[in-house]
């Protein structure tokens, strides 16, 4: 792996604080900010050193992105290191998250306007109201969004 610039050890630190805030694990974020500016694979040992962190932390993190679909495995024939690239269905997978999370808090605006004390108060009752057609809105939007992108690859 060639050594890594100022300016993109800056954009992974940056991919890895959006991740924080977005509520996963900094280095995670620092993983994929990584693995999105390399160009081929790259082993745990190379992701732990490029980011000088440890690597049982790279090796927990990484069991996240897996099964979040953002990292994939790779395996060289005759070569018993397990290698990692971002997924070309990163985006993809990150699109369907956002619906999943949206349908989630739909389910929760649901629930509460079936509540008794919700539904005697007209103005209480009417943001309610107000919010599920928001919220469908939205997930009309990204559904639609997804198809989009879908559509262009």
């Amino acid at each position: 792996m060639n050594k890594l610039s100022p300016e993109l050890l800056a954009y992974i630190e940056e991919i890895g604080l959006y991740h924080e805030q977005q509520g996963a694990s900094r280095i995670a974020g620092r993983i994929l900010g990584l693995l999105m500016v390399t160009e081929g694979t790259l082993s745990a040992e190379q992701i732990a050193t490029a980011l000088q962190v440890s690597l049982g932390s790279v090796s927990t993190n990484m069991r996240l992105l897996l099964q979040s679909g953002h990292v994939e495995k790779k395996s060289i024939t005759g070569d018993r290191i397990t290698y990692y690239i971002y997924s070309e269905n990163a985006l993809e997978r990150e699109f369907l998250a956002s619906i999943e999370r949206v349908h989630s808090l739909k389910k929760t605006i649901e629930k509460g306007a079936q509540i008794q004390d919700v539904n005697e108060n007209e103005i209480i009752s009417k943001r309610f109201v107000e919010m599920d057609r928001g919220i469908e809105y939205f997930l009309d939007s990204l559904n639609e969004l997804l198809n989009r992108w879908r559509a262009q690859r």
